[in-house]
């Protein structure tokens, strides 16, 4: 079931989704990242994420500025380890968010928006347990929010790169800094 769920989203993103940097409304794009992301606050050590995302303008708020909202998804994949009492364990995480991002072009910048967002999060997650005699793995689904902020700078008309640091407020909540390209059409 969560790999239907997964492949749903992912082609929804493919197919639905996309965002825009210095876009009108009716633009769409797909970015992607790569950063790095708190071990969830009660495990490990810092770990590593992946990022696959797209929205589509919907909404141009201000005709002299260019504020513009985006409805988007990403799809993500973060990933830790812990060494506890000689025992190595694993946590992954597949979040996958729904929302939106309002975008703020800053004038004094040619070709420069900030960002804040706010999404709903569905995260995947699988986990190394100890229950005192042996380690086993664990699965379950949680649902959570997801704050952010953000920086898109355009190197050309139809190519960006952003830098964006997120909070997922979810079961075992977590930060994440990232850093990628995107590509508008």
């Amino acid at each position: 079931m969560k790999k239907l769920v997964l492949i749903a989203a992912c082609l929804t993103l493919v197919f639905g989704v996309s965002s825009a940097a210095l876009a009108a409304k009716g633009d769409t794009e797909l970015d992607f990242g790569i950063g790095f992301a708190t071990a969830p606050y009660d495990r490990g050590d810092l770990g590593w994420g992946l990022n696959f995302g797209g929205g589509y303008e919907f909404l141009q708020l201000s005709a002299t500025r260019n504020d513009t909202l985006q409805i988007r998804g990403d799809i993500g994949y973060h990933s830790w380890s812990d060494d506890d009492f000689g025992n190595d364990f694993d946590f992954s995480r597949v979040p996958v968010s729904v929302g939106c991002r309002y975008y703020y072009p800053i004038k004094q910048v040619k070709n420069l928006r900030v960002f804040g967002q706010a999404s709903l999060e569905l995260s995947f997650d699988s986990f190394d347990d100890w229950n005192g005699i042996d380690k086993y793995s664990h699965d379950e689904t949680n649902v959570g929010v997801t704050p952010g902020a953000g920086v898109e700078y355009m190197l050309n008309k139809n190519i960006f790169v952003q830098a964006q640091m997120k909070e997922h407020l979810i079961s075992d909540p977590y930060f994440t800094m990232q850093g990628g390209i995107g590509f508008r059409f």
